[in-house]
């Protein structure tokens, strides 16, 4: 072939160029093409308007920041001595800046003990042993569902005697699935913690929020832990990631990805209302260690839910707050103290009229500590003097026999304690026996 050639397009297959070297067109698969009219008319272009191939695919995370280069990213020993211990959240549970996954399987209150968590970041409410530092702003995906979200947080409120007021702006509720699979969603909450300044985000449930990801494939969970790690750097906020169990075993169900990338990996075992984390991984702190936990039946009051007029629609469990035996005897006391206050007549204000509450009360109060909200002592008189006295009388009362039933309860606890200890006295006898003959 000749070394001046030319390409010439085929017109009769589109998009194809063979060489010519002698003004006629060569063979296309051994047969030859028609002759061209020189009067013919030009043929249309296919490809006008169409951009020039490149050969780099385009940048699908435009929106992160420039590459450092790894040059730069290097640390020197002195370095390492510069960068910020990990501080905890919730001291002994969840650390800053880190991932965290919290599995169980059905029925173990996973959840509840994940809006506990979330409700003391958010107030700065220490979580039973565990001390949280300082309040955050925390984001909870209830990807599962907001139905009833709204009455396990008023009753959190009311057990662990904090106005709702508090949670505010500190605690946000995204009522559908985060999806760590698809980039828009992560650039959403790459850019809601960063604005907000989160502390924690909580992701209620794992399988929820990583929908098209294969769950025993650890390059697809692989992924979606990159994009959570990404979410995190954003606002150096903890993830916290609520998970399943798997059908045998304590471990997250799926592929042990996620098992070996978190900073603190808890496992929740319970039953009948009482449930355990096992702390199994905690990367620079202490673990393999167990906390017990309680929970209660609550009723939330219909000063917080109006338009729930059954007991059974304002009923859910909620975290206990106490750390002895006394908390299994609480909702006994609220339900004699709960009574008193329906007994109260409405038009004294006591069974939550509007008579009673001055424009600005909002703020609610624990009487002796029984976990049964009360409204707050009247900021106005009436008008009659007997009605006055009656109430305060009243008052007094509630406050009489919650503390009565108080040390009841302790007593009880105390019972139990001295009866365990004196099962044990004849074994120890028998043991300083046994020594005596020796």
């Amino acid at each position: 072939m000749a070394a001046a050639e030319n390409i010439v397009t085929n017109p009769v297959e589109l998009g194809r160029t063979i060489p010519q070297s002698s003004g006629r067109y060569a063979p296309v698969n051994g047969r030859e093409p028609p002759e061209l009219d020189a009067a013919a008319p030009p043929q249309p272009d296919y490809y006008a308007g169409v951009p020039p191939l490149n050969d780099e695919p385009p940048d699908e995370r435009a929106d992160m920041p420039p590459r450092i280069h790894l040059r730069d990213r290097l640390l020197t020993v002195d370095d390492l001595g510069k960068l910020p211990p990990t501080a905890p959240l919730v001291d002994g549970l969840i650390y800053r800046d880190t991932l965290v996954q919290l599995s169980g399987g059905p029925g173990t209150y996973k959840t509840f003990i994940a809006i506990a968590m979330a409700c003391c970041v958010a107030t700065g409410t220490q979580l039973g042993d565990f001390a949280v530092p300082e309040r955050g702003k925390v984001v909870y995906v209830a990807a599962e569902g907001a139905n009833g979200f709204r009455k396990r947080l008023l009753a959190w409120c009311e057990v662990w005697a904090v106005e709702p007021a508090e949670l505010g702006d500190w605690l946000r509720i995204l009522p559908a699935p985060l999806q760590l699979g698809h980039g828009a969603d992560v650039a959403d909450a790459v850019d809601v913690v960063a604005e907000i300044g989160a502390s924690l985000l909580v992701l209620d449930t794992r399988a929820r929020c990583t929908v098209g990801l294969e769950e025993n494939s650890a390059t697809e969970q692989g992924l979606a832990i990159a994009e959570a790690d990404r979410i995190r750097s954003a606002a150096g906020c903890a993830v916290l990631a609520v998970h399943h169990t798997s059908r045998n075993g304590t471990a997250g169900r799926g592929s042990n990805t996620w098992d070996g990338a978190v900073w603190s990996d808890l496992r929740v075992e319970g039953e009948k209302l009482r449930t355990t984390i096992h702390c199994e991984k905690h990367k620079d702190v202490e673990s393999g260690c167990e906390h017990q936990f309680s929970l209660i039946e609550h009723t939330v009051s219909r000063y917080l839910l109006p338009d729930l007029d059954e007991d059974d629609q304002r009923k859910t469990l909620v975290l206990s707050p106490a750390r002895d035996l006394a908390p299994v005897l609480v909702p006994a006391r609220q339900k004699v103290v709960g009574l008193i206050w329906e007994l109260a007549p409405e038009e004294q204000g006591f069974a939550g009229g509007p008579s009673l509450l001055p424009a600005d009360a909002g703020r609610m109060t624990n009487i002796a500590n029984c976990g049964v909200p009360c409204l707050p002592f009247p900021q106005i008189l009436w008008p009659d003097v007997a009605d006055h006295i009656a109430a305060v009388v009243r008052l007094i009362g509630v406050v009489f026999v919650s503390l009565l039933l108080d040390v009841h309860d302790q007593s009880c606890a105390l019972g139990i304690r001295a009866d365990t200890t004196l099962r044990a006295r004849p074994h120890v006898r028998r043991c300083r026996r046994a020594r005596h003959h020796v």
